[in-house]
């Protein structure tokens, strides 16, 4: 993060609700003490509230205080509060008078307040902005195979909120999103809910999820054909799973838009971590004004293991869809022998491996590992930096790898057979 410039940090930590009539943390809000030394740290406070007066002069006082010591260090806090809009100008005040318990305030706010009456009254009660340029449409009343929901970030909606913010008159950053979702939708199009704590591979090569369109701005949408799972979440036969992450391209629009449109700088929601639901890598993000594809080679790696390497700054992003059948999803890494030479091969990182002989053959014979001279490793993505070991991959006594080839199909520039690097550095293709 120091290397791409980043200096701040806004850091959730902790939630508060209306209990009893008054704000109330709904577990102790999280130290930001030596939380990320070197960098600037605001603490995030997100508020929850189905009160019809959240904003009362005890409630303001109560919250003053309670939030006075979650921003002692940093002398700042920022709030995070998707404000109804018959409430942005009672909103407004209290925010203003939280000043004498938090000096510096800054706010995350919805992209259409710029047009409602209370948004002056916001400008003058806060020290900056952040409106977060995603989900600006909802969830649909209806999803269908004809009727896919929005994408989290839609090009088509995103130059004219930006530049409704042109005209804010204090300092706003762009809230962008990085994160990935997915979202059961029952048979009549009505959302169930999000799906936890799930990987690519929990769908994407799922026997009983059907592709019903190719993804369109990070959006695919899946039909369950049985009752089944995905990730541990029951979904029922008919209905819908579908799968939202952040466009690439749609992201670096928005990212080379918001300082034209007078942002101070752009957010990224959530920040990047190994699991997959906080979608792009940072070090994709890193390059994201620049264009390039994802370098996958394969080396040898120790004990009787093959690794697949990602050595771009770009990530190999999950493919969900293709154009052979609605079943054409993720990658393969094939692994070639001239003769009969595995004698064992266990799929490690990757989703499954097969084995087959006469691969050539316009239908190929699938075999035991010891009588294979072909090998199949699916994987559903690989980020940049990123690496996928097999399993214990076992040659015969008087077999070599230097006479193995691999590819990868449906990567971009890796369908022609390469040798297998056996010194851990890319080998060059005879």
């Amino acid at each position: 993060m120091r290397r791409q410039g980043v200096g701040t940090l806004f850091w959730h930590v902790g939630e508060m609700e209306i209990r009893g009539g008054v704000w109330t943390w709904k577990s102790p809000p999280l130290a930001t003490t030596a939380l990320a030394p070197g960098f600037r740290v605001v603490p995030v406070v997100r508020l929850t509230s189905e009160a019809k007066t959240p904003f009362t002069p005890e409630r303001i006082e109560g919250l003053s205080k309670s939030l006075q010591p979650v921003a002692a260090e940093s002398q700042e806090a920022q709030i995070d509060f998707d404000c109804p809009d018959r409430l942005l100008d009672s909103y407004a005040s209290a925010l203003q008078s939280l000043r004498n318990a938090v000096p510096r305030i800054s706010i995350t706010a919805l992209t259409h307040w710029p047009r409602l009456p209370g948004f002056a009254a916001l400008t003058h009660s806060v020290d900056e902005i952040t409106p977060m340029f995603y989900d600006m449409q909802g969830d649909p009343t209806g999803v269908g195979p004809d009727a896919p929901p929005p994408p989290i970030l839609d090009p088509a909606t995103l130059e004219p909120a930006m530049r409704a913010w042109s005209a804010c008159p204090i300092p706003w950053r762009a809230g962008l999103p990085l994160f990935a979702r997915l979202t059961v939708f029952d048979h009549t199009g009505l959302s169930r809910g999000q799906i936890p704590n799930w990987s690519w591979e929990d769908f994407c090569f799922h026997k009983d999820l059907r592709t019903l369109a190719p993804t369109r701005l990070g959006v695919t949408l899946f039909r369950a054909d049985a009752a089944t799972r995905v990730a541990a979440t029951p979904v029922n036969a008919g209905e819908f799973v579908v799968s939202r992450f952040t466009d690439r391209s749609a992201l670096a629009r928005a990212a080379a838009l918001a300082p034209a449109a007078g942002a101070k700088g752009v957010v990224f929601f959530r920040l990047p971590d190994d699991t997959d639901p906080a979608g792009a890598s940072l070090r994709d993000l890193g390059a994201l004004a620049a264009s390039g594809q994802p370098h996958l080679i394969l080396r040898k790696s120790a004990d009787e293991q093959l690794e697949l390497v990602n050595d771009s700054s770009f990530d190999l992003p999950p493919r969900l869809s293709g154009e052979k059948s609605d079943r054409d999803r993720g990658y393969a890494l094939e692994i070639d022998a001239p003769a009969p030479v595995f004698r064992e091969a266990l799929a490690g990182d990757f989703w499954r491996v097969a084995a087959h002989a006469n691969p050539e053959a316009k239908k190929p014979i699938p075999t035991l590992v010891p009588l294979a001279t072909r090998l199949t490793f699916w994987f559903g993505q690989l980020r940049a930096g990123g690496s996928l070991r097999t399993g214990l991959l076992q040659l015969a006594p008087d077999g070599r790898l230097d006479g193995v080839r691999y590819r990868i199909i449906h990567c971009e520039g890796t369908a022609e057979w390469k040798p297998i690097s056996l010194s851990g550095t890319p080998a060059t293709p005879p």
